[in-house]
């Protein structure tokens, strides 16, 4: 039964509270009670030595102490035992409390049904061409095709490939009988309509490859010419469900692999990713074509750790490689330097994003490697080199260092690169490279690099006036904390790799979602972790209550924040003073949750349970001397009320 959320309830408090977080474990981890909490093997590793996964019924929480050394709430659990993400748990847990989310207005639930109705008609069309590919005499060509690239029928079938009769009306006739009409079938993308009112088939003689988004609905078709026609490669035009620059192919085969190894590898062709598939090499997706669009690239960016570009060795896959690191700097909200290589170094670090290139033996493509050599393709993905490094021989292949005015222009062209690295260690490796490469003193093109940042540091000090923090004491506790170190980095995203770098340097952790107590603050920090600033979101990621508890605290914090720049590195050192707070009330909590493990499961083995709290401890320590050397005050950005 659906009951109304009281006032001052959000939705996810409301869910929480009328959701006991032990049965809901309870229905997949058996558990055992132990004084007040419960305990029980984790479900999300292997190990049935000793059980080291609590349920707090006080809190509504659960941690594993064992090999995953994560928790959270009722949300983080559904989200992991069943792969979802948050807006899908949210739905999930929603209709299980009996919790209306924001209603739909009669105009969205009218889109709704249209977008239901055109998946419908595609899903019959894929039907259809895939029947014909089996049955159809005239589709021996495309068989013979299939075969000839190597592809077996399983692997026809995993990717739903078919064919398109050469009659004119083969399909309209087909789907007017199942009862879609001309403008449907229009809206799909599937037939076209002249001037005169009379339609025909878009598709007609080629072999058809259905295009599906994340989720598996088809969405549109790439269609290949079988006797040298042109375009040699047709795709779906632009519809309601189908928009080509926003597509990966295979993104739903290649999903799970992708969050399972946190690697991702883009290739250009259908058949590149369809043969690397059938290979075993299950998180390769396609790009439509070699230009990456920032859409593309922020599919993929939910659990991403390392990204790697194969693309052809040749010069025109040379400049996709650069047009696609321009892209994946937009995709990864990197906007305060220019498109080309100087944009594009930062993106490395970006919220842990490791950006790599492959480059292929000359004249290979992807699906030729993998079946002469599947190893090889295996070797050079491990292989893919940094894009700084590639960028450096890309620039050095382009000036000819045995003249002056050459090394000149590799040293203009590379400076600005080296100087937007952001860890010191790093960019004094790639200034050696650099230099040897021009056969320059290393001294010259680090007086150069340090002049740089200095230049651009001097600017960005010039931009706005200092931060002024008021200073009064903590009046809100950890949550008054967190929403203000969120506010400020929903304003910077961009903030969140100098912490990372910041926190490694303290051998701390990088800043998660899981230093957050509060269930709509880590909501909001996924998702601007993963789609930068919320303004940037796309209409359909993220759910309404997320949008407005944005709203909420960006209008609560605007005062506190007056004249926030991020550019400017007084603010970033009050992010990090911030960050670091949050991350010591995160780590006080787990030592009073080890505590009560200890207490729960007396037989929990005391090596074990040692280990653990020494190096909670340390990490604790690590940041009060850290704190205490800079002096930095506990509450100094916490001080507005919710």
């Amino acid at each position: 039964m659906t009951r109304n959320i009281p006032p001052g309830h959000s939705v996810i408090e409301e869910i929480k509270s009328r959701l006991d977080i032990v049965e809901i474990v309870g229905e997949t981890v058996p558990l055992r009670r132990s004084g007040k909490n419960y305990i029980g093997f984790c479900p999300f590793h292997h190990n049935v030595r000793t059980p080291a996964f609590v349920v707090f019924p006080d809190t509504q929480t659960w941690r594993c102490f064992g090999a995953c050394n994560t928790g959270g709430d009722v949300f983080q659990f559904v989200m992991k035992r069943d792969g979802l993400s948050f807006s899908e748990a949210l739905r999930v847990l929603a209709e299980r409390a009996g919790v209306p989310l924001t209603p739909k207005t009669p105009e969205m639930e009218a889109r709704e049904r249209e977008r239901a109705r055109l998946r419908e008609a595609l899903a019959a069309a894929a039907l259809f061409y895939q029947h014909q590919l089996r049955q159809l005499p005239e589709a021996e060509p495309a068989r013979a095709y299939l075969v000839a690239r190597g592809l077996t029928p399983e692997t026809i079938e995993r990717f739903g490939l078919g064919y398109s009769p050469g009659a004119w009306h083969a399909l309209l006739d087909y789907l007017s009988g199942r009862g879609f009409s001309i403008e449907e079938m229009q809206a799909a993308g599937l037939i076209v309509v002249r001037e005169d009112g009379t339609a025909f088939d878009r598709f007609r003689g080629r072999l058809m490859i259905p295009i599906r988004d994340p989720q598996g609905h088809v969405i549109g078709f790439g269609a290949r010419a079988l006797s040298g026609e042109e375009p040699k490669y047709l795709n779906s035009p632009q519809t309601l469900l189908f928009d080509k620059s926003a597509v990966l192919f295979a993104l739903d085969l290649a999903r799970a692999e992708i969050r399972r190894t946190g690697v991702a590898v883009i290739v250009e062709g259908y058949f590149d990713a369809i043969m690397a598939h059938q290979a075993g090499f299950t998180n390769v997706v396609a790009a439509l074509g070699t230009s990456l669009s920032e859409a593309q690239l922020r599919q993929l960016h939910r659990g991403l750790q390392r990204l790697v570009l194969a693309l052809d060795a040749d010069p025109a896959g040379m400049h996709a490689v650069l047009r696609g690191l321009a892209s994946a700097r937009e995709a990864f909200a990197e906007t305060s330097l220019e498109l080309g290589p100087r944009g594009l170094i930062r993106l490395s670090g970006q919220l842990g994003v490791d950006l790599r290139v492959l480059t292929l033996p000359e004249g290979m493509d992807p699906d030729e490697l993998i079946r002469r050599d599947p190893q090889a393709w295996a070797r050079a993905v491990e292989t893919a080199r940094p894009v700084i490094a590639f960028l450096l021989d890309y620039l050095a292949a382009r000036f000819p260092m045995e003249d002056p005015k050459g090394k000149a222009a590799f040293v203009r062209e590379v400076v600005p690169i080296l100087a937007a690295i952001p860890d010191p260690v790093e960019r004094d490796v790639y200034i050696q490279q650099a230099a040897r490469m021009a056969r320059l003193n290393e001294r010259v093109l680090l007086e150069q690099v340090t002049s740089r940042r200095m230049e651009e540091t001097e600017r960005r000090l010039r931009k706005a006036p200092a931060p002024s923090l008021a200073p009064q004491r903590e009046r809100g506790g950890g949550a008054e904390a967190e929403a203000t170190l969120l506010v400020m980095l929903g304003l910077a995203p961009d903030l969140l790799p100098y912490l990372h770098v910041r926190f490694a340097e303290l051998g701390l952790d990088p800043l998660s979602e899981e230093d957050f107590m509060d269930s709509t603050f880590r909501a909001l920090f996924r998702h601007i972790a993963e789609l930068g600033p919320v303004e940037e979101w796309p209409e359909e990621e993220g759910e309404p209550f997320l949008r407005a508890a944005w709203a909420r605290l960006l209008e609560r914090r605007r005062a506190l924040l007056q004249g926030f720049d991020p550019e400017d590195e007084r603010w970033a050192e009050e992010t990090l003073r911030l960050a670091l707070w949050v991350r010591e009330q995160r780590l006080k909590e787990l030592l009073t949750d080890l505590h009560a493990l200890a207490d729960s499961a007396p037989d929990w083995p005391q090596e074990e349970f040692m280990a653990k709290w020494q190096r909670l401890t340390e990490a604790l320590n690590q940041i009060q001397r850290f704190r205490y050397r800079r002096a930095i005050p506990e509450d100094r950005l916490s001080t507005t009320e919710r």
